[in-house]
């Protein structure tokens, strides 16, 4: 054990010790309570505390099995990682072994683990079904990926929605779940099926980078479901929304069919669809549910690909525009604006650039066609760079949005956020934006530079 970690133990060993007697007057149940807000590996070593700890943490409803609190968070990936996914499994094995909580409110894998961990995987989810767990989230990402090889990854045990003997707890605990997160793992439109089909409390429904999937069908008014993400699901052709009271849909990844009929409450919408992210008539696709949604998000990799926004219909209940845009040269973005302008009664705007080398030009800046957006309130600009479009982007709303109380500018990357780029790349931005802003921003609006 490292002189690090023993400090930390020896701090957290004194915190109850300094409690004393009003700690010892706590019931079983207040102290477990306590610790399931503890991370797991925090929670496990308070068993040293006493004879009364050694067995506390065994019953703590969160099984979060973080990376980070245990191997050593991304260092673990300068040795062998075949190496640290031993050490990863057998972890969890020993802590699994160890809990003998008859709830699991919330279970957690967060590691880069394959088919090739399936045995160990599917003891864990079997378990963790078996104790009636409410959030289940299997996050197998590779380091620093978005997506890999579906070949390699684990795949979900179809088996477990079948009801006979050796199998009876764990197809009982499926309906008590209400999250359910997957990322690199594979599951069929079969499987995805039969969650909607056992898990009545399901709320919130996420799949990241699977094979399998070719027609996601969310279909009956009887579904709890308010959440469906889908990202990166290569093979992925369409998703059909019927009767159903589904209020948030996010799609991000290759061009497939919408298909939606009297989906009533859906108002959250986010979409990046193909190499450009508009691909496929995406706003023709989602025209039936225009007039209802109140915060619309699109991811637009390629804007030179875009066509004009001039003939979209308005949307007359947004109150939230997010634009996630590539912005790799210093090309006007202006042309958003016109976005804008069929959103009569919105209130924040959000314009992330999404860039790794942005190109810096000395042109000059350009002016947008005046336009009064009555109810802008707040505007954020993420990845502001210093360029002409930037600023030309942050004058113009200081021009045209008269009930505009913040103004947000953040310099940071928004591909590499916790990278280790250089500080002073966004101290000078920070000093571009201060040069470019604080003096052009009206009285009574904050301008905020992160």
């Amino acid at each position: 054990m490292s002189r690090r970690k023993r400090a930390r133990l020896c701090d957290l060993r004194v915190e109850v010790f300094n409690a004393g007697d009003f700690m010892s007057r706590l019931p079983d149940e207040i102290l477990i309570s306590v610790l399931s807000c503890l991370p797991l590996k925090e929670a496990v070593a308070t068993a040293i505390f006493s004879r009364r700890w050694r067995n506390l943490w065994k019953s703590i409803a969160g099984l979060e099995f973080n990376s980070e609190t245990i191997l050593g968070g991304r260092d673990i990936f300068s040795k062998s990682l075949n190496t640290e996914r031993i050490k990863y499994v057998n972890w969890v094995n020993r802590v699994i072994r160890q809990h003998n909580g008859l709830v699991i409110d919330s279970f957690k894998i967060s590691f880069d683990l394959d088919k090739g961990s399936k045995s160990a995987i599917d003891n864990w989810v079997k378990v963790a079904l078996s104790k009636n767990v409410k959030r289940l989230e299997l996050d197998l990402l590779e380091y620093e990926d978005s997506i890999r090889d579906t070949m390699r990854n684990y795949t979900f045990p179809s088996k477990l929605f079948i009801s006979r003997q050796s199998n009876m707890a764990a197809f009982t605990g499926l309906r008590f779940l209400t999250v359910l997160s997957l990322r690199c793992v594979n599951v069929s439109d079969q499987v995805l099926e039969s969650f909607l089909l056992h898990c009545p409390l399901l709320e919130v429904l996420s799949v990241h980078g699977s094979g399998g999937l070719v027609n996601v069908k969310v279909v009956g008014l009887a579904l709890k479901l308010n959440s469906l993400e889908i990202v990166f699901c290569l093979g992925l052709k369409t998703i059909e929304l019927q009767d159903t009271t589904l209020s948030s849909l996010s799609y991000l990844g290759p061009a497939v069919t919408f298909i939606f009929k009297n989906v009533p409450k859906l108002e959250e919408v986010s979409v990046g669809m193909g190499r450009s992210g508009l691909e496929n008539n995406v706003f023709g696709q989602l025209a039936c549910c225009f007039n209802q949604l109140e915060i619309l998000t699109l991811v637009i990799y390629r804007p030179q690909a875009i066509v004009n926004f001039s003939n979209i219909p308005e949307l007359p209940k947004l109150k939230e525009l997010v634009l996630k845009i590539g912005a790799f040269d210093d090309e006007s973005l202006l042309q958003f604006t016109s976005l804008l302008q069929h959103s009569p009664h919105l209130e924040r705007f959000v314009l992330q650039l999404i860039w790794l080398c942005p190109t810096k030009t000395r042109r000059r800046m350009l002016k947008g066609e005046a336009f009064r957006h009555e109810s802008l309130k707040v505007v954020e600009i993420c990845g502001y760079f210093g360029r002409p479009s930037d600023a030309e982007i942050a004058m113009y709303f200081i021009q045209n949005a008269p009930a505009l109380q913040k103004l947000v500018i953040d310099p940071r990357n928004q591909i590499l956020k916790h990278s280790s780029r250089p500080v002073e790349v966004e101290e000078t931005a920070r000093r571009y934006a201060h040069q470019q802003l604080t003096l052009r921003v009206p009285q009574g609006v904050e301008l905020v530079i992160y």
